[in-house]
């Protein structure tokens, strides 16, 4: 019955951890349950592996919203839906338009109007109404006289857990509309009642209309989502099979063995042979050969770059002309980047200039095709300082009272108001504040749906 629950990945409104919520929901014997943060897929995967840990069935989606309005609620029935919302969210954001009043006519996905929806789309009849599921929360119930409810299902947002959660919530909205909170809009914060109800709680309060209960749970269990996290996701391949690669780059390696040692280099050879072994096993040869790709654009261009890190420990990458560091003449170790023992991928730090930088990223999305590639995102987080800062401002501190709280934190607060700043920034510490881009994290993905975005956790390809 848990069809619209936000975690604190809806950026200054939501306030709960995603392993908190998902814990709580255990503890209440909640067995399937929705996560639909606004605008945003960041916690999704997250959510999944704490679900699969606490015995719950996940369900993702988005709660699409048009600044303070609530468009509409989408839920994924399977991965191809989620893939279907995403290129949804995707298209608006990069239009930079607001999201319209209906939801597209999606293959793989449950919508769900609010109820104040039906007032925003007057020129839709009655028979149109019956074919939309719309969702009822419990303050709403007084008005289901008005409606015929075959459609309803049971639409209780989950935003915080408790009184505190919601005075924390009322505080990130002011910080979002850039106001003191005693002037907060009604509009701009959610209802107190917003909390995770127990099961048995929201059937007794929907008793009387035991319908939309059925309905609920019927539209939430045909909503399925698994993700495989043991395989990689990123490209397989830079030509069309792991062997051509491999093939690929043994020809360009010993090239460049020729061109940094010469023909008659034993030692060289010896470890070229023995690298591109252990390439081979743990199939990294399209993630040179990638990474090459980009570097050789770059020369061609005449850009000046730095093969840097770990990947310098390499002395394919130091044929291939990726980095231009001899291993050998200083002593690096091979195993360092890359051996059969390590868990974590490889990474190769590369570094152009500034000013060169949009030109490389503009051909890796055309080299690799706009559907396969992503720019990583990344969360600016309210750290201690921060957060003390915002929540002073929001409380109506002067500048200098606020000042003089930051750089004593330890000390005992003079007011009341320092005492709730201390109080709530503690617990806004490494809350996500927005979303900012990678400098140069790119994804490129195998599959051409847009299914990863905004995910925290990609394997990093090469840092530009």
């Amino acid at each position: 019955m848990y069809l619209n629950c936000h975690t604190f990945y809806s950026l200054r409104f939501g306030t709960i951890p995603i392993k908190t919520l998902v814990e709580t929901a255990a503890g209440l014997g909640i067995k399937r349950l929705a996560l639909t943060d606004i605008n945003n897929t960041s916690a999704v995967f997250d959510f999944v592996k704490e679900c699969r840990k606490n015995d719950i069935e996940p369900v993702v989606g988005v709660e699409f919203r048009n600044g303070d309005d609530m468009m509409y609620v989408c839920l994924a029935k399977n991965p191809d839906g989620f893939s279907e919302i995403n290129s949804f969210r995707n298209q608006y954001h990069k239009a930079q338009k607001p999201f319209p009043l209906t939801a597209p006519d999606f293959k793989n996905v449950h919508v769900i109007y609010p109820l104040e929806a039906l007032k925003r789309m007057p020129a839709h009849t009655s028979s149109d109404k019956k074919s939309k599921t719309i969702g009822i929360q419990v303050h709403e119930i007084s008005q289901l006289y008005k409606y015929n409810h075959d459609d309803f299902v049971v639409l209780q947002p989950v935003t915080f857990l408790d009184k505190q959660g919601f005075n924390l919530h009322r505080l990130l909205r002011a910080i979002d509309n850039n106001c003191l909170l005693s002037k907060l809009p009604r509009y701009s914060q959610a209802r107190n009642d917003e909390m995770l109800f127990a099961p048995e709680q929201l059937r007794e309060t929907f008793a009387a209309y035991p319908h939309i209960i059925e309905n609920t749970e019927k539209l939430l269990n045909e909503c399925h989502f698994d993700f495989d996290f043991s395989t990689s996701k990123n490209r397989l391949n830079y030509l069309d099979s792991r062997e051509s690669d491999l093939l690929m780059l043994k020809q360009l390696t010993m090239t460049g063995l020729v061109k940094r040692y010469g023909k008659d280099n034993q030692e060289a050879l010896e470890r070229v042979s023995r690298e591109l072994k252990i390439i081979d096993e743990l199939n990294y040869s399209a993630y040179f050969l990638i990474t090459w790709d980009i570097v050789e654009y770059g020369k061609g261009k005449g850009f000046y770059h730095v093969g840097r890190g770990s990947g310098a420990n390499s002395i394919v990458a130091y044929c291939i002309g990726i980095t231009d560091v001899d291993p050998i003449e200083l002593d690096f170790y091979f195993e360092r980047f890359i051996n059969p023992g390590r868990t974590s991928p490889p990474d190769f730090d590369i570094d152009f200039s500034w000013d060169n930088r949009d030109e490389i990223i503009q051909y890796i999305f055309e080299k690799f095709g706009r559907e396969h590639v992503c720019l990583l995102a990344t969360h600016v987080t309210f750290k201690d300082r921060s957060a003390y800062r915002e929540l002073g401002k929001v409380f109506g501190l002067p500048e200098h009272e606020i000042e003089s709280l930051v750089q004593n934190l330890r000390a005992e607060p003079g007011n009341e108001y320092a005492q709730l700043v201390l109080k709530y920034g503690k617990l806004m510490d490494d809350f996500p504040n927005y979303l900012s881009i990678h400098a140069g994290g790119i994804l490129i993905s195998e599959t051409s749906k847009p299914f990863y975005c905004l995910s925290a956790n990609a394997q990093r390809l090469p840092c530009l």
